[in-house]
């Protein structure tokens, strides 16, 4: 393009603009794909996986506005802000629980009776756990972003742009 003639510098101007913005959209896909790929590692170093549908459904996202573009990771389940943020201590509705617990196949036993606990049981005692002690959060996106986040700064510092 070195000897495109422009016939206005309003031209210029767009074309330019356009090569702005085509190198800052290839560096955010680069860093959306480095910070999906270390969050998909920090999410089995933290056996965060029940299904496998918060793993399975982990991404990144290059939205683009009139105003400007936009870097968006995370995963796209409904129970996404339970993991990331955790739960305070509250009452869990016991349906979700009582089928996590069957598909878990968990086993418990009565310590004073020996007797093995219905799956029932063992999701009103997990239940019970979440109202006294809630849940932990588990944000790996924000742990992924700030270990990363001078080589991010770095990587926008860097573009370089060419008509």
């Amino acid at each position: 393009m070195a000897d495109r003639v422009f016939e206005s510098p309003d031209e210029l101007m767009v074309e330019i603009y356009r090569a702005i913005y085509t190198a800052l959209e290839s560096r955010l896909h680069l860093i959306g794909s480095v910070i999906d790929a270390d969050s998909r590692k920090e999410i089995l170093a933290q056996q965060i996986y029940d299904k496998g549908d918060f793993y399975g459904n982990t991404g990144y996202l290059v939205e683009t506005q009139p105003s400007g573009m936009t870097l968006r990771v995370g995963s796209n389940v409904k129970h996404e802000p339970f993991v990331l943020g955790g739960k305070v201590p509250s009452w869990t509705p016991i349906a979700p629980l009582i089928s996590w617990v069957e598909r878990k196949h968990l086993s418990w036993t009565d310590k004073a009776t020996g007797k093995l606990l219905t799956v029932a049981e063992i999701a009103y005692l997990i239940r019970g756990k979440i109202k006294r002690e809630g849940i932990a959060a588990r944000n790996v996106f924000a742990e992924v972003l700030a270990n990363r986040e001078q080589w991010i700064y770095q990587q926008l510092s860097s573009i370089e742009v060419s008509l």
